[in-house]
């Protein structure tokens, strides 16, 4: 592939998901798509075969992309509060930074087939296992209250995932400030040392 077309495809991409989570996914079709990026339609099979495997791969490439960092933090040689307070931000800053793509994971999973559906759902697993694995490592040490794991890695990932219903990536927070907020209210609540 060249350059040009690498560039083309992820300019596509990110028109792709902007239109998808303004107008659902079934609410878009590929002449929409084609208009947005000023092509013709024959034009947008050179990049994708279909529509489902354009929202296939947007999910997957996002999904991938986090994975991988997730899985750095995880082999990191560090304390499991420091592997905690890495995945956290990491999590945090990369799901609020790209709203579209969130849009995409939280309402549309759903329309993809049963093949591709399974295989984002097995990476979103591997995210579940690696944070809960954090959460046991702790509790093993005696840092964490006696609470299921996996009950916390969820309540976390809740807590990120619904930004896409409120958080404005221009608005007076960053997206790497939020991952700080989030990191405090999570280990240390919202009280002061007063209360």
């Amino acid at each position: 592939m060249t350059e040009k077309f690498i560039h083309k495809q992820e300019q596509l991409f990110n028109t792709a998901a902007a239109l998808f989570a303004e107008k659902g996914y079934h609410g878009t079709s590929i002449n929409d798509l084609a208009r947005a990026m000023g092509l013709q339609k024959g034009s947008l099979y050179h990049y994708f075969t279909s529509k489902e495997e354009l929202l296939f791969r947007l999910l997957d490439e996002y999904i991938t992309a986090a994975l991988i960092e997730i899985e750095k933090i995880c082999g990191l040689d560090v304390t499991p509060v420091e592997k905690l307070r890495q995945f956290m931000l990491f999590y945090s800053g990369f799901y609020a930074g790209d709203r579209d793509r969130l849009v995409l994971l939280i309402n549309d999973i759903d329309k993809l087939g049963e093949a591709y559906r399974h295989q984002v759902i097995e990476k979103e697993r591997c995210y579940t296992k690696a944070l809960t694995d954090i959460f046991r490592q702790l509790q093993a040490t005696g840092i964490m209250k006696p609470m299921p794991p996996a009950v916390a890695a969820f309540a976390f990932f809740g807590m990120v995932h619904y930004t896409c219903k409120w958080f404005q990536q221009d608005g007076t927070v960053t997206a790497e400030a939020l991952g700080e907020m989030f990191l405090e209210i999570f280990t240390k609540g919202v009280f002061s040392d007063s209360v």
